[in-house]
């Protein structure tokens, strides 16, 4: 059965305070990672995080402006996704060297010990070279003003109704992104394969944004949502970890009994993932929505 339809208004001002918080919390920690040498994994983490969700909401507001103001959001999008990319790239490299020096990897008997050590120092030269590239990307953009940009176009006019628009926009994307996480689901399912557990991680992480934007303009929650999501997020993650590892893996390293060790650890964190999905469905989209409640105001 589909989720009945909602009429509900939400003002595009109450969407355009949650972008300027998001973005007060990404230009926050852009801050913090260019003042610090040698910025954490912790906070690279956060602004990966931050970054995403900023960049969803903005396709939400792009929808909801008038066509010609519209044009504006996409170069400022294309910015952002290129510091999500970097950020990424960097965290990645922390990834592999957190699980390189953590007990949850199989441990190389001795003759894998000097390669998987020197694979070890080539990962930490390349994280603190490209922490070092991050940063200097980071002040490039953050001096050519793009967090200003972005501001400016939460002052751009929206579309005639936008706030009747909003709520149904929102609803669209809620059955787009429910649909996209079954259909990976699905494929996952039928035939795993990294790749798609990957695709099958992405949608889910779309989705978990997609509520905690809709749950903050108007308190709808996507009902049953956020435990599946989790468990299965965690797991997805681990196996996503591990396939990043294999990924750096020199020739030499890659015929080495660890290196087989660390596949059979992949593959059977994949199997233990695909039975866990096997012969279920992802549930079907359910919204609770409130009761109607005074909106907040932009600056409020």
């Amino acid at each position: 059965m589909p989720p009945p339809s909602s009429t509900r208004r939400i003002p595009p001002g109450t969407l355009a305070h949650e972008i300027d918080r998001l973005l007060a919390d990404v230009a926050g920690t852009v801050d913090e990672v260019i003042d610090r040498p040698h910025p954490t994994s912790e906070s690279l983490h956060a602004l990966h995080r931050e970054l995403r969700r900023l960049r969803h909401a903005l396709a939400i507001w792009e929808r909801v402006l008038a066509a010609r103001p519209r044009e504006l959001v996409r170069p400022l999008d294309q910015r952002l996704k290129r510091l999500a990319r970097l950020v990424g790239k960097v965290r990645d490299r922390d990834v592999v060297l957190r699980l390189l020096e953590g007990p949850t990897l199989p441990r190389p008997v001795h003759q894998d010990a000097a390669l998987v050590a020197r694979l070890r120092a080539r990962v930490r030269d390349d994280a603190r070279t490209g922490r070092e590239l991050l940063r200097v990307f980071l002040r490039s953009e953050r001096d050519a003003h793009l967090f200003e940009g972005v501001r400016e176009i939460l002052e751009l006019p929206s579309r005639p109704r936008a706030g009747a628009r909003l709520g149904k926009i929102l609803e669209e994307e809620a059955r787009l992104r429910h649909e996209r996480v079954r259909a990976a689901h699905r494929k996952a399912r039928k035939r795993p394969s990294s790749s798609r557990f990957h695709r099958l991680r992405i949608q889910v992480r779309r989705l978990r944004h997609l509520s905690e934007v809709r749950s903050r303009l108007d308190g709808a929650q996507l009902k049953e949502f956020p435990t599946e999501a989790r468990r299965l997020q965690t797991r997805l993650g681990r196996l996503h970890d591990l396939d990043i590892v294999l990924a750096e893996l020199d020739d030499d390293l890659g015929s080495t009994e660890w290196a087989r060790a660390l596949r059979r650890e992949r593959n059977a964190v994949r199997e233990a993932t695909r039975r866990s999905i096997k012969g279920r469905r992802w549930p079907p989209l359910r919204l609770v929505t409130p009761p109607e409640r005074p909106a907040r105001r932009l600056g409020s």
